[in-house]
Parts: structure tokens; sequence; C-alpha cells
């Protein structure tokens, strides 16, 4: 019998026959390796294609649920600790708001496969499709499940021009993180499709049907050099980006500033203000369950205030770096990621806080 060691796995019967046919379907006699390698290519062209028009095609992950958290509001939360092999990489959210129109879809996720289990749950919900997705940043756990979005047809994927010029630059690099953090199955599948994007500067309305809109806007940086937030007026929905914690301690990261976050913060909710009373809006954070605004506000402001205040007072004190790793940061000791945050994130305001006074 002819026996190969193909360098793929059948993973359907669809699939097998491809092949089956690309190796037998011709009149023409070839020799059984010219058979062999007709038989791959056809195989491999006719998965891309079938790929390409589904937009994945594998096993469907076990990700978090969708839950409801408002009438046709649905939100996936992801896990709380950094992407890994266990949490498939999803570790962010992923919200799905439907209206009369089509469904609006908030992060396009982490990769392929969470993108799809996504898209999965949501049709068993509505059977209206994805017209609209809006990626909050640069970030891979935003962008990397664009492609699937792509493939099956979403005309409508939104992000902020420097954000995307951002994530078009370092994909490679990103892909290459990813596929080492959450295993190369998974992330193999993610494609550059950043041309595909409908790009703005500062704000772009999304007209969604029935005389509603999703409004995105770039609140600004300190987290991200830009984050590409949405306020749903109609349903007093906000999606704050990764301007927004909750339950996890927010982290700084190179290039950002703890202040500049909380002027970020602060202009969002004076937009959002300027559509309905800050305590009546429903808030879905970048990181951690939707809240109202003050929770949000504590969670993430609060945090930098906190850990700012004492550094400030450190550094008043005369006090040295190390003197600013060591100040009381009890009160966020039982938030997802403290212990990978805490020094970190009080080096980089230590060394903020220093800047401005040397200033």
């Amino acid at each position: 019998m002819f026996t190969h060691n193909f360098p793929f796995t059948f993973t359907s019967r669809t699939s097998l026959l491809i092949l089956t046919i690309g190796i037998f379907g011709s009149h023409t006699v070839y020799s059984a390796e010219d058979a062999y390698d007709r038989g791959l290519k056809a195989y491999q062209a006719e998965l891309h294609a079938l790929e390409k028009r589904l937009g994945y095609i594998g096993p469907r992950l076990p990700i978090p649920a969708l839950q409801p958290i408002a009438p046709d509001v649905y939100m996936a939360v992801g896990s709380q600790i950094w992407g890994t092999r266990n949490n498939f990489g999803f570790n962010n959210n992923m919200t799905a708001v439907v209206f009369q129109d089509g469904v609006f879809v908030y992060n396009a996720g982490p990769n392929e496969p969470v993108a799809y289990a996504f898209h999965m749950q949501l049709k068993a919900i509505t059977d209206k499709p994805v017209k609209w997705v809006a990626i909050e940043n640069h970030q891979g756990h935003a962008n990397m499940g664009a492609s699937y979005w792509h493939d099956i047809g979403v005309k409508n994927i939104y992000s902020q021009q420097q954000a995307t010029a951002e994530f078009h630059e370092n994909f490679p690099a990103q892909k290459k993180r990813y596929m080492a953090a959450s295993g190369n199955v998974i992330n193999q599948h993610s494609q550059d499709v950043t041309a595909a994007y409908t790009t703005f500067a500062e704000r772009l309305s999304i007209d969604v049907g029935n005389g509603e809109t999703v409004e995105l806007i770039n609140y600004g940086g300190g987290h991200t050099p830009t984050m590409t937030g949405a306020i749903v007026p109609s349903k007093k929905l906000v999606f704050t980006g990764d301007l927004g914690f909750n339950q996890r301690v927010p982290g700084l990261f190179k290039g950002g500033s703890y202040r500049e976050w909380i002027r970020s913060f602060d202009k969002m909710e004076q937009t959002v203000a300027g559509y309905f009373p800050l305590t009546e809006a429903i808030v879905i954070p970048g990181h951690g369950t939707a809240a109202d605004m003050a929770t949000i506000r504590r969670q993430t402001v609060g945090y930098f205030e906190d850990m700012a205040g004492k550094i400030q007072k450190v550094i008043a004190e005369g006090g040295d770096l190390n003197a600013a790793k060591t100040i009381d940061q009890s009160a966020h000791k039982d938030r997802p990621v403290f212990s990978q945050l805490a020094e970190p994130n009080a080096e980089f305001i230590y060394q903020e806080l220093i800047q401005q006074t040397a200033h």
C-alpha cells in the first residue's frame, strides 16, 4: 500500500476527499511521486481557498461563554493573566452588540481560533451578520484575530491610524511572540490584513441603522500610544479599551505614562458625559468585568493615584528607586497579576515623577 509521512494532519472528511480527488481524479497517468506532488498541491490550494472562505478550519476552542450584560449586549471576559496556552491567548475582552441591521464586535480577538469560537457562540444568539469590528489599539490581543473577520467577509474593520501603522510594522514580531506564548497551532492562521482596515485619526461615527450609531473615539495614550474607545448612545454603553481595568492591575509598559493615562481617562469621561450622565453608563473595560464608571475609575485611576501619592512621598523624603519599590501596595495584593506588576509599575511611576521633578 502507498504510504507517506504527510506534512499536515487531515482534520475532516472534506480535506481527505480534496486530496483523494487531487491524486486520483485525473485520467492522465503519472508516477506515484508525481501523483503525490500534484495531489498535495491541489490539497493545499483547495484548503487555503476553503479556509479563506470560511475564515478558519479547525477545532472550536472552549473560550469563556458570552454573557448578556445589557439588552442585546454580550461579552466574553478573557483571562485576567497573560496570554498562555491554557487560555488560548485570550486575555482581554470581546463584546458583541446586536443592532437591527447587524452586529458590532469590539476587539477582533488574539487569534483566528478564538475569533471563530466567539463567532460560533454569537451565532447561537442571533442570526444577524457581523458587519462592524472595532479594534482598541495596536496590540496583538486586539488584532491577531482580524484576519478571521476579514476572511468571512466583514467589510468594516476599524482601527486608529497610528495603531494600524504600528501593528502592521510589528506584525511579524508580534506573531512570533504570540506563537511562543500561546502556541504555534492557534496562531499560525493569523494574517496581517491592515490594508483592509478603515482607519481614522480622532473620531469616526458608524451608522448601524434604525437611527443608532457607534461613536469611535481615540481617547489618547498612557497605556499604549492611542486608544480607540466606543460609545453607543442608544444603549448608554461605553467601551474604554485598555484605559479601563477592573479587578486586574493596570500595567505600565515602555513608552507608557500614568499621568497621560489619567488625562486620557478624564477625556473619556468628559466625552461620555456629552451623551448621557456618567452614573447611567454601562462600562466595558479592556480587562475585567463590566461595571459602572465609578468602579472602573476607582480600579484604574484610583490605583495610579494611590501609587503615585506614596512614591511622591518617598521622593520628597529623599528615597531612591529601591525605596519606591517597597511602598505599601497591600490594598492591591489580591488583584490579578499583582505580583508581576507591583515592582515594574512602581519603577515606571518613580521614573516619571523624577523626570517631572527635574523639569
